[in-house]
């Protein structure tokens, strides 16, 4: 698996064939039970800065991959429950980014009334902040929470730096009185401990061509599924474009 720390440049793994890549980290692991608890678990950060994780397969050179891509759960409020339906669901994780899944347990509760929809973020696009929906003719909008979110712009709304340090701020020249991005996208945190794996098996196995060594510890897959994501120079911002909620399935007060 290969990760990168946008703000910090990082040393390779030494058995990378003894070669520096000051982009990221090369990590290797015995089970693949462990990768993918590290993958599920994502983001990661360390200093309050995003390490973007790719896992790599057979025969990818890390040297050539774009690490841009990253997972979030997002909380997303104001949503009526009688209006929620799984197309609606997709339709926001695509406006957020890519669309991964959805979680409607916290819906209709009283204390915690939010879906969570799991989504791959562009980490060079600015942080979506809410979304107009129409429901039933009336428009409104749908507010936003990053879970676990990290070091980010109040000036650009992107990741990875902040607004002393904004590219963009720092060649407009000219001091902001306003921010357009603040705390209140950062959910507060749901995050439970999980156990770590003892399983190990032998080196060796599996070795990949281009690396030298076995990534996963388990058997490797052919399928890749990568993203081909290239953003516009310039983006439309959308927010304020309305989504057509349609009412679907009622759901009782609480129910999971």
């Amino acid at each position: 698996m290969f990760s990168h720390s946008k703000h910090d440049p990082l040393p390779c793994n030494e058995k990378y064939n003894g070669e520096s890549m000051a982009s990221g980290y090369l990590f290797q692991f015995f089970h693949a039970m462990d990768m993918n608890r590290v993958l599920k678990g994502s983001p990661w950060t360390f200093n309050n800065h995003l390490l973007v994780l790719y896992k790599l397969e057979l025969g990818e050179d890390p040297l050539q991959i774009p690490l841009v891509l990253t997972p979030f759960w997002v909380q997303i409020y104001n949503i009526p429950t009688s209006f929620f339906s799984d197309i609606l669901a997709v339709q926001l994780g695509n406006f957020l980014g890519n669309f991964m899944e959805h979680d409607v347990s916290s819906l209709g509760k009283r204390n915690r009334n939010f879906m969570r929809i799991r989504v791959q973020i562009d980490i060079r696009r600015p942080l979506k902040r809410r979304k107009k929906i129409s429901f039933g003719g009336k428009c409104s909008y749908v507010n936003f929470k990053y879970e676990r979110l990290s070091l980010f712009c109040f000036y650009c709304g992107r990741l990875g730096h902040n607004d002393s340090f904004c590219e963009e701020r720092l060649n407009l020249g000219v001091e902001i009185a306003e921010m357009g991005w603040d705390l209140s996208l950062r959910a507060q945190s749901r995050r439970k401990g999980q156990e770590s794996s003892g399983w190990m098996i032998r080196y060796g196995e599996n070795v990949d061509p281009v690396l030298g060594f076995n990534l996963t510890g388990g058997s490797l897959q052919a399928g890749r599924g990568k993203e081909n994501s290239t953003p516009n120079a310039i983006e439309q911002d959308l927010e304020d474009v309305a989504l057509v909620g349609e009412e679907g399935k009622k759901r009782p007060r609480g129910e999971n």
